[in-house]
C-alpha cells in the first residue's frame, strides 16, 4: 500500500492520526508506513523516491543532534537501521524536530517530545526477516542481481533495532 494514495481507507486513516494528533493525552508511535502516514496528517508531502530509488537492508543514518540525544548516541552521528521502502516523506512537517537523514532519504525520524515518534526504518526487523523479504523481492523481479547482492552483503551487519525499540517504550512511558 502507497501511504500517499487517495484510496478511501489511506484518507479515512490519515483524517483518524489527524484527531489523535488532535488529542492532548495520546501518543503516536510511527515505523515505516506510520511514519509516512503521521507525516502526511501534518501536512507533510509523501510520495514515491523515483529519483533514488529503493532503501535496503542494514543503512547508516547521519543524526542530528536531536537525533542524538533522542537515541542517547551523545558523540555518534549513525544509527544503523534495517531498511524497506521506496516511499519516502519528503519535508519535514512544521513543529517536529528531525532526528536524522540518509542520502536517499533526508527525513529518517521525527520528534514532538511528549507526542510523536517515528522513524522510517524498521527496529523491529531481524536479520532472517529482511533475508527473506530481499529474496521474495529478488525471485519476484522486484529487486535486480545487483541491488539484491548489494543488500545482501549489509544484512547481516550490526544495527540499533533494539536500542529505537527500547526508547519508544521509554517515550510511552515518559521515561
Amino acid at each position: 500500500y502507497d501511504s500517499f494514495a487517495s484510496t478511501p481507507w489511506i484518507t479515512a486513516l490519515v483524517s483518524f492520526v489527524q484527531t489523535v494528533l488532535a488529542h492532548p493525552r495520546v501518543k503516536l508511535v510511527g515505523v515505516c508506513f506510520g511514519h509516512q502516514i503521521i507525516a502526511r496528517a501534518m501536512g507533510a508531502k509523501v510520495g514515491r523516491n523515483v529519483s533514488r530509488g529503493w532503501e535496503v537492508s542494514v543503512t547508516d543514518v547521519d543524526l542530528t543532534t536531536a537525533g542524538q540525544n533522542y537515541f542517547k548516541k551523545e558523540g555518534q552521528e549513525v544509527l544503523s537501521i534495517l531498511q524497506m521502502h521506496q516511499d519516502i516523506v519528503f519535508e519535514y512537517p512544521a513543529g517536529v524536530q528531525a532526528l536524522g537523514s540518509t542520502e536517499r532519504c533526508r527525513v529518517q525520524g521525527m520528534l514532538v517530545p511528549g507526542k510523536v515518534v517515528t522513524v522510517q526504518g524498521h527496529p523491529e526487523f531481524t536479520e532472517e526477516i529482511l533475508t527473506e523479504i530481499l529474496r521474495t523481492r529478488h525471485e519476484q523481479g522486484i529487486f535486480g542481481d545487483e541491488a539484491y547482492q548489494e543488500a545482501m552483503a549489509r544484512v547481516g551487519k550490526k544495527h540499533d533495532g533494539l536500542l529505537v525499540g527500547q526508547r519508544f517504550v521509554e517515550f510511552l512511558l515518559d521515561r
